[in-house]
């Protein structure tokens, strides 16, 4: 049965995503997932950017680039290890972690399963990078309202094949593999 509606996000996995060109072609290797715990929400939109061009003092011709993803990634902390594998950051000799200026952030993919009413669906986005992580600092209150991070992040998609974002349900071939030994993509010829 397949879903109506999906709903919730867990399973945050991030790795490096590496391309290398030799004369034989680029090869891409997806880096050892890591799991970042706590996700709350993931707002990706598809970046739908409009071309008109004139020609002749009419619109010769319109049209649409699209497949590139941007949004953001918001959990209850971004953890230590995750801001050193993806961010820059540096650990100092008196125990601090630091933000570096500059600092070179690898390309990644980002890897998360969706509930949905059937069935849980899988989702990864090739060839991504973040920005910096954004967080509010407030005073308690009556309450104590939990404070979380957020992080904007863009997604150019997969070099090799243009495959930005693929979804998978159980039963892919990818679809158990995807938070241990995930893969580059490959289209397939039908």
């Amino acid at each position: 049965m397949a879903n109506k509606v999906l709903f919730g996000i867990s399973n945050l996995h991030v790795g490096t995503y590496t391309e290398v060109t030799t004369t034989q072609g680029t090869t891409v290797t997806l880096g050892t997932p890591y799991h970042q715990k706590g996700a709350v929400s993931m707002s990706p939109t598809e970046a739908n950017e409009k071309t008109d061009f004139y020609a002749d003092n009419i619109l010769y011709y319109s049209g649409f680039a699209g497949g590139t993803f941007e949004g953001e990634i918001e959990v209850a902390m971004f953890d230590d290890t995750f801001k050193k594998q993806f961010l820059g950051y540096v650990s100092l000799t008196n125990g601090g972690l630091a933000i570096k200026k500059n600092a070179t952030k690898p390309k990644v993919y980002i890897a998360f399963e969706v509930d949905g009413d059937a069935e849980k669906r899988r989702v990864i986005f090739y060839n991504a990078e973040f920005g910096a992580i954004t967080r509010s600092y407030t005073t308690i209150t009556e309450t104590k309202e939990p404070q979380t991070e957020t992080i904007a992040f863009t997604a150019a998609g997969d070099n090799n094949t243009g495959v930005t974002m693929a979804t998978l349900k159980p039963g892919d071939t990818g679809y158990s593999t995807l938070f241990t030994t995930p893969t580059a993509p490959v289209i397939a010829t039908t």
